[in-house]
């Protein structure tokens, strides 16, 4: 069996390459970073509950910004 060391800059893709590589059978991670995976699981959570309001006093329903963010193409 063969080991390689990583050396990530990227806080933010680590954890996804931490979760693909887990998901490969062929792979053992040996040693993974817990405690980035919870700062993401908490920021993103942060993130959320920050944009509350956002569309408060903007004149425009779910179905118009729905058909905004995905419009139908043919």
């Amino acid at each position: 069996m063969d080991t390689i060391t990583l050396k990530i800059k990227n806080k933010k893709k680590l954890n996804h390459l931490l979760a693909f590589l887990k998901d490969l059978d062929f792979v053992e991670v040996l040693q993974s970073a817990p405690d980035l995976e919870q700062d993401e699981k908490t920021t993103s959570k942060g993130d959320f509950f920050a944009l509350a309001g956002m569309w408060e006093g903007r004149d425009i329903t779910a179905e118009e910004l729905r058909a905004k963010a995905w419009p139908k193409k043919y």
